[in-house]
């Protein structure tokens, strides 16, 4: 039997720092991203889930549903993500002591993300369940369209646009010092979230002239990269030795008494006593990209 975490998220049009070259490799958290935010918890249930429905609107705004992403931590399940007009939740029976994590995905109202009208290009990674700071444009046209190298944006006021995606991400883990043997993270397909595009050769995402488009591009593990090697888990856990290693953290937790306590030590203690081995690598490189965003601001103010 498993655990389906059940929640409402809602989509932004992104922040401003997206666009520059710095961490790229970020999984985008509250600080990066705070436009998106978590509508509603609703708690956890057991799996099989049959036809679970999500509102077509979400609160006093009336936020539009868009998707429906499920993982395990470390993949998308088959089938996810999914813009279901029915809006209904499907997850067949898992393993064992599986945690699936389910999200029903709103989109921003309004006319766009201010300034000049643009095609806003975002990652959506689908393994981790969460946004990439790591542009999805390979190219534009026209050129001048888009500043590059790592910016989301085409602007359109002079002319129809469109992106081409990259085939794979250049940093498939959220971790600056990619893991050996790290499973690259394709392209599945561009969703349009508020406006509307077409597609064409490519995959390029076309926008009109003068006109706004929020489109999420996914990216995930290939049908045959779903594995977990030894290796990549260890290369984790020793980027997390070193991560605290440097800054002098101490406390309780699996690494002995001078490893990582709060709130790292029994988050990996549940991990361990809970999930299968599978299961870990994914759920790790999650924590640790939220926690280096967390020292990142730390260090900004100062601390």
């Amino acid at each position: 039997m498993a655990t389906v975490l059940l929640e409402y998220r809602s989509i932004s049009w992104g922040s401003a720092n997206e666009d520059d070259n710095n961490n790229v490799w970020e999984l985008e958290g509250p600080s990066s991203d705070p436009g998106s935010v978590q509508l509603e918890n609703l708690g956890s249930v057991s799996d099989p889930v049959v036809n679970f429905p999500a509102p077509a609107t979400y609160g006093p705004d009336n936020l539009p549903f868009a998707f429906w992403n499920a993982t395990d931590g470390a993949n998308a399940l088959p089938g996810f993500p999914s813009a279901d007009p029915q809006r209904r939740l499907n997850i067949p029976l898992q393993s064992s002591n599986t945690l699936i994590h389910a999200t029903a995905w709103y989109a921003p109202v309004g006319g766009g993300p201010g300034g000049k009208p643009q095609l806003r290009a975002r990652t959506f990674d689908i393994d981790l369940n969460g946004f990439r700071k790591e542009t999805p444009i390979q190219s534009a046209t026209p050129p001048g369209a888009w500043a590059g190298p790592n910016n989301h944006s085409v602007i359109s006021d002079n002319a129809a646009v469109s992106a081409t995606p990259k085939g794979t991400l250049l940093y498939p883990a959220p971790l600056n010092s990619q893991p050996p043997g790290e499973p690259y993270k394709e392209f599945k397909h561009w969703q349009a979230i508020v406006g509307n595009m077409t597609i064409g050769p490519g995959n390029a995402a076309n926008c009109a002239k003068g006109k706004s488009v929020l489109a999420l591009a996914f990216f995930g593990h290939g049908d045959g990269q779903r594995f977990i090697d030894k290796s990549s888990l260890e290369s984790i856990f020793d980027f997390w030795a070193e991560f605290w290693g440097k800054r002098g953290a101490e406390g309780e937790g699996p690494f002995g008494p001078r490893g990582p306590g709060e709130p790292w030590g029994p988050f990996v203690a549940q991990l361990i006593a809970a999930l299968p081995p599978e299961q870990l690598r994914g759920r790790l490189q999650h924590e640790i990209a939220k926690l280096q965003t967390l020292v990142k601001g730390l260090e900004k103010k100062g601390h």
